[in-house]
């Protein structure tokens, strides 16, 4: 951890154990800010991309994911996971839903 952001490096092989560990860590992470590292992974199993993927779909956090691969980044899109914007400043989440207008309400019989 550097000031207000959390740092995870990765290195070695990344199989689907690492990606829950992972994946369980960034859900519980208290800082809004975090950088996940795999530019030291020798190999990279798929399905950790679509472990990752589940974790990062719904989050709030802003999360920079650096060294991938481009296969790693196609994979993440594919599960609707765009690397550049989760590294984007995110909308506090009471600004995410805004009220329907009364005409939009009416009841259909």
């Amino acid at each position: 951890m550097i000031g207000s952001t959390a740092f995870y490096r990765m290195n070695g092989k990344f199989e689907a154990s690492c990606a829950w560990e992972l994946s369980g860590r960034l859900e519980q992470e208290p800082l809004g800010d975090m950088v996940v590292d795999f530019s030291q992974v020798s190999e990279f199993v798929d399905y950790g991309v679509a472990i990752i993927a589940g974790a990062l779909v719904g989050s709030r956090k802003r999360i920079e994911l650096r060294g991938l691969r481009q296969h790693q980044e196609r994979l993440f899109g594919y599960f609707g996971v765009d690397p550049a914007e989760l590294a984007r400043p995110r909308r506090p989440a009471s600004s995410a839903l805004e009220p329907l207008p009364q005409s939009a309400t009416k009841e259909v019989a």
